[in-house]
């Protein structure tokens, strides 16, 4: 007998500087490689806030699920910390997950199931679990009692399927917490993986040459800067200083935000030495990169330097996975990933300084703090390793290509899923699965049947930024990217954590209105201080806002549009303007601007003058970047300044001298260069063009005119 599709629910929620549920990449392979007898399904946002939009009818009935949700989660669970829960999660994320289609629930990191079907839920850490009470690095763990009770309800509750580590520290510490005989019955060992993006194994055979060694540090998918020194970025630049002096040619990249100069003084970084290599030996990538970029910068360099506090399996793997090797912390979880000399350097000390046990509950609890002594010999066994091994680059080589097997056995992608979902499946079977019937109220809302991810979108979704994160703000807008999606708010509207839920500006008294599209294109150029579009797009404009509370209908036309337009420009056919459809997508990024020209998009450098499309296909300007789609373009130019540094201007707009306009404007001063105005906050030292380009300063506001500059200051202050 053939069994039945398991069908699976994806919810996911925005925490502070936490991924939880959804799309976080530690989990990808589950979707990429799930078994055909498994189906999942999420929201996705753009169709979802669209239908929200365009539909009082769907709104009206949507919030009435909402409230009703609302009663019996609070009804559920009574306690004032679970009253904390609830509003921690947000009652409209917790509504819009009954309202999933699916067998049962899939959850990871910490748990917020709707309590209406059997959910799973997998982890990597103990103390995540307990968020927003409990957080990695607090070193003590408040309520216990209040916690084991409200926490011990949900995984003792009998729609609680399983709960999955593949760190067998935090099932023993789940096991100790809880103490419960119905909650060990459910703790279940797991494998990890990452999906394979490309076998490498066949060019590593040969000897790599350290004679210019690459280095590369990470701080996490989400940018939180705070975790520059968590993952031991000040530990990286301290060794870099030492480290350079006697390999000139070496390069260190950073793919994380850069500190401000007083952050960076008080950590003990010699901003002098580091202005000297930023523009020599030291490349800051700043902005967020999708893992197949990453991917790419990981085969180029040579090692991975991650001497963190706490355990960043995602990016260990990723690192092994291409060949560079890994230098990580003996931290709690590292052994289960690498060992010491064989496929990577482990540093002994963070977790004797870090991990003690708590006196109430014998748990091993992590705390930062820095310990200056620790640091120094951090710094000096990262050296000593590093040059042992450019010494003998055969035990280098021989290291590297271990890390590749033990990644390609060890931490298999697919191996994972099969395992994962053959267990679910066992247990969603004996759970009684023929007697079990979910009749959820997404079937009594039919507009919800058109706002699930498709399948061919959970790629772009897991490349996309877990956490919000800015791609444009000019002062009169913003643009935000989260979860596959470009999120546009007005003006300098406040955008609070509960906010990036689409039902949030319904339900909740201030919140601000934000339109979700999947293609920052679709944003027509309107968040742009100042934007300028050369041709008529006046009937395609009218015909998008008529059928834009329709959005099956809205795609259907805008392909037509879209297949109509190339047809005219493939036989030279003008707009009645007579200017093929050129549009100006984005200003300065990295110092290009972003032109979608017909059906390409081009990426020039903002002082080549006006954008020509023969130029750009003839090799006119310095440098430009083309490709079909505008995130990819974007791809292109992060791609270069991670192999070549920071994109310069030329040289002839270096020569005018920066003139300071205005002193203290706000707290900021306002240096007129070129034929712009910068701004940069006082107490940060000289303007440097190049650090503004590089993002070396906390903010940077750029404007065409003084007012302007002035205008987004004083939005940002507000």
């Amino acid at each position: 007998m053939t069994q039945r599709p398991l069908s699976v629910a994806v919810p996911w929620s925005l925490s502070h500087y936490i991924p939880l549920n959804g799309f976080h990449p530690l989990y990808q392979s589950l979707f990429d490689h799930r078994p055909d007898n498994i189906t999942m399904s999420a929201w996705d946002n753009t169709e979802l806030s669209n239908a929200l939009r365009g539909d009082g009818r769907f709104r009206k009935e949507l919030l009435a699920h909402v409230m009703q949700e609302q009663n019996r989660y609070k009804s559920e669970f009574e306690s004032l910390l679970a009253l904390k829960y609830t509003d921690a999660f947000f009652v409209p994320n917790i509504a819009l997950t009954s309202l999933l289609p699916g067998d049962i629930e899939f959850h990871h990191t910490a748990p917020f199931p709707s309590m209406i079907r059997p959910f799973i839920f997998h982890c990597e850490s103990f103390a995540p679990i307990f968020f927003p009470f409990m957080q990695q690095g607090s070193g003590n763990i408040d309520n216990v009692e209040a916690l084991r009770e409200h926490y011990g309800k949900i995984f003792s509750n009998p729609l609680c399927l399983g709960i999955f580590s593949h760190i067998p520290h935090t099932l023993e510490e789940i096991k100790k917490f809880f103490g419960s005989p119905d909650i060990n019955a459910k703790l279940y060992p797991s494998r990890i993986g990452l999906t394979p993006r490309a076998s490498k194994l066949s060019d590593d055979v040969k000897v790599r040459q350290l004679r210019a060694p690459r280095f590369l540090f990470i701080n996490s998918a989400n940018q939180n800067p705070e975790n520059f020194i968590h993952r031991g970025g000040h530990i990286i630049l301290r060794f870099w200083f030492k480290f350079n002096a006697r390999f000139p040619g070496a390069k260190l990249y950073l793919r994380c935000r850069r500190p401000t100069d007083e952050i960076l003084s008080e950590l003990g970084v010699d901003l002098t030495h580091l202005r000297r290599e930023e523009s020599q030996s030291i490349i800051w990538i700043q902005d967020f990169i999708g893992s197949n970029e990453l991917d790419r910068l990981m085969f180029h360099v040579h090692f991975f330097l991650l001497p963190s506090a706490s355990l960043h399996s995602v990016s260990i793997m990723q690192a092994m996975a291409n060949g560079a090797v890994p230098v990580v912390s003996d931290t709690v979880g590292t052994n289960q990933y690498v060992t010491h000399g064989h496929d990577g350097i482990v540093l002994n000390g963070v977790h004797a300084n870090n991990w003690k046990a708590d006196a109430d509950t014998n748990i091993l609890i992590d705390r930062f703090h820095r310990n200056l002594d620790l640091e120094d010999s951090l710094v000096q066994q990262i050296e000593e390793n590093i040059i042992r091994l450019i010494d003998v680059p055969q035990e280098f080589n021989a290291i590297r290509l271990r890390a590749m097997v033990s990644a390609g056995t060890k931490f298999s992608g697919e191996e994972f899923s099969q395992d994962f979902w053959n267990q679910v499946r066992s247990l969603w079977d004996r759970y009684g699965c023929q007697k079990y019937q979910y009749d959820n109220a997404y079937k009594l809302i039919p507009p919800l049947e058109h706002c699930l991810v498709d399948t061919a979108d959970w790629p772009r979704i897991f490349e996309s930024v877990p956490q919000p994160m800015t791609r444009i703000y000019t002062g009169r807008g913003r643009v935000t990217e989260l979860a596959g999606a470009f999120v546009y708010s007005a003006g300098n509207a406040k955008v609070g954590l509960h906010d990036w839920c689409v039902a949030a500006e319904y339900y909740k008294s201030g919140a601000p209105a934000l339109r979700y599209v999947n293609d920052i294109s679709e944003l027509g150029g309107k968040y742009l201080t100042e934007s300028r579009v050369l041709a008529s797009h006046s009937f395609a404009t009218y015909l998008s806002v008529l059928l834009f509370p329709y959005p099956r209908l809205h795609r259907f036309v805008a392909r037509l549009h879209k297949k109509f337009r190339k047809f005219m420009n493939s036989y030279g056919i003008r707009n009645e303007e007579g200017h093929i459809d050129i549009q100006l997508v984005a200003q300065n990024i990295s110092g290009m601007n972003v032109v979608r020209a017909q059906d390409h998009y081009y990426a020039i450098p903002q002082d080549g003058g006006a954008f020509s499309e023969e130029k750009a296909n003839s090799g006119g300007y310095r440098l430009c970047f083309k490709a079909s789609t505008l995130r990819r373009v974007l791809g292109k130019i992060m791609e270069y300044e991670a192999a070549q540094g920071p994109i310069s201007p030329q040289s002839i707009v270096g020569e005018d001298a920066p003139i300071l306009v205005e002193e203290g404007f706000s707290g900021f001063n306002i240096i007129r260069y070129a034929d712009k105005f910068f701004a940069v906050p006082q107490g940060e030292g000289t303007f440097e063009h190049q650090r503004a380009l590089a993002g070396g300063y906390s903010h940077v506001h750029v404007g065409i005119t003084l007012d302007d500059t002035k205008h987004a200051i004083s939005s940002y202050a507000r």
